[in-house]
């Protein structure tokens, strides 16, 4: 059986009023089984709109709390599942709430689970500690997800040394709990990228969770040394692959061996997720994502 194939496709949509007709493009591919939906986003504001570009044969939608995450931890710098401040923990919490709140009032629309995997994250950043994580994830975990798993999705750790984009927990320790807590690790190619400086780490992070076994998934996503249309050096800024942004480290080899590694180490779904020229038509934003796919070489 193929492994589910999810799509970032909030990091690639056109104007708003083609977003319809990019997610029936999607939804006509076979290899596409589900899109990774961003928090708050649409799921927190337009419930309606996307249940509507949702195609009834994906089965495979996953939820990421990152870009809620990030906007909370910008304006209070101690937000975080990972807080060792209860009251920035507490923020967190209630957020978290409100996800699961929000998917539960879009499964109910839809009339059905929609939604495999829900991402979350070991904020705040530089100030991120073992045990509060340890105690949120005990909490939501005994919350009633709508059907969804939860897994923890590794971000660049914090360097002291290193301008952090997220500068969360190590690999390492969010592996050791998530060994504790009964659930997965999810990966972002580009992420683990952004920490070490190098596709290795992209590479070592994923031997390692499989190592361990946690590795759930792996979503592509680009990065790279260079300032770019897509922003500055070594920023999480979902860069394509190399074929269609030089800079990027992503190239077809790279992503190769990472999901020929990653579905070795028993990961259940693989993914793509990257950000587009802003005049891109339709068909290349689809053909960026294609390509990702592709180099994945899953033998179909």
């Amino acid at each position: 059986m193929a492994l589910p194939f999810i799509l970032g496709a909030y990091a690639s949509h056109p104007a708003p009023e083609l977003e319809a007709d990019y997610y029936r493009l999607l939804a006509d591919q076979p290899w596409v089984s589900g899109v990774e939906i961003p928090y708050p986003g649409q799921l927190a504001t337009q419930g309606e709109v996307l249940a509507s570009h949702l195609a009834a044969h994906w089965d495979f939608n996953t939820i990421t709390a990152i870009p809620g995450t990030m906007q909370n931890v910008w304006k209070n710098e101690n937000f975080g599942l990972a807080s060792p401040d209860e009251a920035g923990r507490a923020a967190a919490l209630d957020f978290t709430r409100a996800l699961r709140d929000d998917l539960a009032a879009l499964c109910e629309r839809a009339g059905r689970q929609l939604v495999a995997r829900v991402q979350l994250h070991s904020a705040p950043t530089r100030l991120a500690q073992v045990d509060a994580f340890k105690r949120s994830l005990a909490e939501v975990a005994a919350w009633d997800w709508c059907g969804a798993t939860l897994v923890i999705e590794h971000c660049d750790k914090y360097i002291p040394e290193q301008n952090p984009e997220k500068g969360f927990l190590s690999l390492e320790s969010e592996i050791d709990i998530v060994s504790e807590a009964g659930i997965g690790i999810h990966l972002n190619w580009g992420r683990s990228a952004v920490e070490g400086r190098s596709a290795d780490t992209a590479y070592e992070h994923v031997l390692e969770a499989g190592k361990r076994g946690v590795l759930d998934g792996i979503i592509f996503s680009g990065a790279g040394p260079e300032e770019t249309q897509y922003g500055y050096s070594w920023i999480d800024g979902h860069l394509p692959a190399q074929a269609d942004e030089p800079t990027s480290l992503m190239n077809e080899a790279e992503i190769a061996r990472c999901a020929k590694a990653a579905i070795a180490g028993g990961a259940n779904y693989l993914g793509a997720k990257v950000c587009v020229p802003k005049d891109a038509s339709l068909e290349q934003r689809l053909a960026m994502l294609t390509n990702i796919y592709r180099a994945c070489d899953l033998g179909e």
